[in-house]
């Protein structure tokens, strides 16, 4: 059962100071935009990416102060349910920047951000670390309100680890300091409260549990917190402990209908996962799977790494056995889900030492300016005391700087061990990336022996039919040369016929041959040596423009697209490497039907197959075009799909990014088909794309 910790119960803007009336005009503007980007999310419902957006932007704008400090603070934060690393990458420069400007609010807090992306990464013990020295921060400061927060993250972490104990412990520390406040903040005593209860439910002390939970409850609702539907599900756990099945299903209902216009969609999954496990265990297969499917959709909305791969799981378990290719589906999204997950241990790994590496950094520069200010007071003592008290004093320091050349010296063999680790990691962070990036090509070898099976049948078929009549004539050939009067110009049209026929055997054989000759340069691996020669680029194209339809059609049997060639005859052949440029052609030619299929179905869905009729009927049409301009030649493929948004087209060049749902892409298909124009071929790769309207990639190869 998860925590209690999420971006409503997170307490933010804890005590900023109010600005000295000294301050710049332009200051006191940035400040209050920062509090009101913050408010955005709270009181508008505004969604978390334009809050992110208007944040970043910000960001850009600000000096090196303590306004950015707070700017860096608020974004982390933004990311700590879905990009823990994104906020742990941005709390560091937050505190790296209040260390600079001797701002220790800024620390604090930058601290708890640390803190919490460790956390969310999985590691507890440098997070607690974290939230400790953020603690001692606040205790200095003699910020309550800022101790209390830290009390209650910090038994959020226990609760993570299910020590409930402290967990419960932690929280009467924090709700202690929080009832000595003099002006407590309101929205905190829900979230702890709610926590309270989630603690004693786990201990199994149910009616503790219900009698805090019950107190947080009309709080929560009250100031619209995100946390009320957390508590709604929360009491219906405890009723389900209490066998009472009826109140905890209406409990869920309750969490679900207040979670859904406000787009809670963790919490979402959460209760829709808690409903599919209830009906599992009476036996309610149906309704137990249907809850877990919208459990997945909203893992994958929010989203939720852990979420997604216990929702496909649970799927996969309850398809096994019943329906094997629901089954392998769900698994498959679980797979990608783990291997995101392994991605996430791999990077945490990364910045857990990076972290290690400035705190040692840190202490040792400490040393040092401690050791100046030893040798300073050393100095001043000498001159003060005679020469013997001064010859004393040199040897002190003497001893002194020996000692810190050797704790020097320790750290700096630590640091090093550090870095081969570091590296190490790197290794084998590179050895992961070349494996997908040699699935990701595999995964083009399949596209085309789909298309190459439908392609090649065509002249075997040819073959086999010349083949009999070509038989047939010869018997008739035969049978005519043994007669006492032959006819010789029946036999010579026999023969003309028979010759006709051998030459279309002939024909459609290379053609077979030329066709299994693509599969095998194209399957050749990456590690044999690929050589360039003379091309025709018309041929190319419209032999992988069939066979990438051809493959499509093998996987789904309903797709249908208007096919448009319009290759340009005047192109000369030119030095290529067929194989590579083939599964560039693939590529974008399967993302264009996929586009198109996708557009189709998405215009059946809105209006509904039977009124179809009425509106102007949607024609999914893919237009490949070759031509040649002065310097080079161009191959568009163009679609009429469903089109990409202006921040989508500036990355989809990058590795690792793609539009398509979970398990339906690696996201290096283009990554590796810009790779194969630019370097392989020293080409152009651009796309032109609108919403709604479709897309057109260019691949331009120079002549020379």
């Amino acid at each position: 059962m998860p925590c209690l910790y999420n971006r409503n119960n997170f307490i933010s803007l804890h005590n900023l100071s109010v600005p000295h009336i000294l301050i710049q005009i332009e200051k006191m503007k940035l400040l209050v935009k920062i509090i009101l980007l913050f408010l955005l999310p709270v009181f508008a419902k505004a969604q978390p990416v334009a809050v992110r957006d208007s944040l970043s932007r910000l960001l850009t704008t600000l000096p090196d102060d303590t306004n950015k400090v707070n700017t860096l603070y608020l974004l982390a934060f933004e990311y700590n349910l879905t990009k823990p690393d994104t906020t742990f990458i941005l709390a560091q420069q937050a505190y790296d920047l209040s260390r600079k400007l001797n701002y220790p609010t800024g620390q604090a807090r930058a601290l708890n951000n640390i803190a919490t992306g460790l956390v969310q990464l999985g590691d507890y013990a440098k997070g607690l670390k974290a939230y400790k020295q953020a603690r001692e921060l606040y205790v200095k400061l003699k910020n309550k309100q800022g101790e209390a927060t830290i009390l209650n993250n910090i038994a959020d972490l226990y609760m993570q680890q299910g020590d409930w104990n402290k967990g419960l412990e932690t929280m009467q520390e924090c709700y202690s300091i929080y009832k000595s406040l003099s002006n407590p903040r309101a929205s905190s005593k829900p979230i702890y409260f709610a926590n309270i209860g989630e603690c004693y439910y786990n201990l199994h002390q149910l009616d503790s549990a219900s009698l805090y939970l019950n107190e947080a409850l009309p709080l929560a609702k009250a100031q619209k917190l995100g946390t009320y539907s957390t508590i709604l599900y929360t009491l219906g756990d405890v009723a389900l402990a209490q066998n009472n099945k009826n109140q905890a299903i209406v409990y869920y209902q309750q969490s679900i209908g207040y979670s859904l216009p406000n787009e809670l969609y963790i919490q979402l999954y959460e209760t829709y996962y808690r409903m599919a496990k209830l009906f599992q265990k009476t036996a309610q297969i149906d309704s137990s799977i249907h809850y877990a499917q919208l459990a997945l959709r909203f893992s994958q909305k929010a989203p939720y790494l852990q979420g997604i791969l216990k929702s496909s799981q649970f799927l996969a378990t309850s398809f096994k056995g019943k329906n094997d290719k629901e089954a392998l589906g769900y698994y498959e999204v679980a797979v990608a889900a783990k291997d995101s997950l392994y991605s996430q241990d791999k990077l945490k790994q990364m910045l857990s030492i990076s972290f290690e590496e400035k705190q040692h950094a840190q202490e040792v520069e400490a040393t040092k300016i401690a050791n100046r200010n030893r040798i300073r007071i050393g100095i001043l003592i000498g001159i003060l005391a005679f020469f013997s008290a001064v010859a004393f004093g040199l040897y002190t320091n003497n001893r002194q700087k020996q000692k810190a050349n050797t704790l020097l010296q320790a750290q700096k063999d630590e640091i090093d061990e550090k870095s081969h680790q570091l590296e190490k990691t790197l290794s084998n962070l590179k050895s992961t990336q070349s494996q997908l990036i040699q699935s990701e090509k595999l995964a083009s070898l399949g596209e085309l022996t789909s298309g190459i099976a439908h392609e090649i049948q065509n002249p075997l078929n040819f073959v086999s039919n010349f083949s009999e009549l070509s038989m047939d004539l010869t018997k008739d050939i035969s049978s005519e040369i043994h007669k006492p009067n032959i006819d010789t110009a029946f036999v010579e049209e026999l023969l003309t016929y028979l010759k006709h026929n051998q030459e279309k055997i002939n024909h459609h054989s290379k053609r077979a041959s030329s066709i299994v000759k693509g599969m095998l340069e194209h399957s050749r691996d990456s590690r044999e040596t690929a050589f360039s020669f003379p091309t025709d680029i018309n041929n190319l194209v419209d032999e992988y423009f069939r066979l990438a339809y051809d493959g499509f059609r093998a996987k789904d049997k309903s797709f249908n697209t208007e096919m448009v060639s319009n290759l340009d005859p005047t192109i000369p052949k030119i030095e290529i490497i067929p194989q590579n440029l083939g599964r560039v052609i693939l590529n974008l030619v399967n993302n264009a039907f996929y586009a198109v299929n996708e557009r189709n179905r998405s215009s059946k869905s809105k209006v509904g197959i039977e009124n179809l009729h009425n509106l102007d009927v949607y024609q999914p049409t893919v237009t490949v075009t070759t031509q040649k301009t002065a310097n080079a030649i161009e191959i568009h493929i163009k679609d009429n799909g469903t089109g990409m948004p202006h921040n989508i087209k500036e990355k989809i060049f990058q590795p690792f990014f793609t539009t398509k749902p979970s398990g339906k892409g690696t996201g290096l298909g283009l990554s590796l088909a810009n790779d194969i124009i630019t370097k392989g071929h020293s080409g152009k790769l651009t796309v032109e794309s609108t919403e709604g309207v479709g897309s057109e990639f260019v691949i331009s190869l120079p002549l020379t």
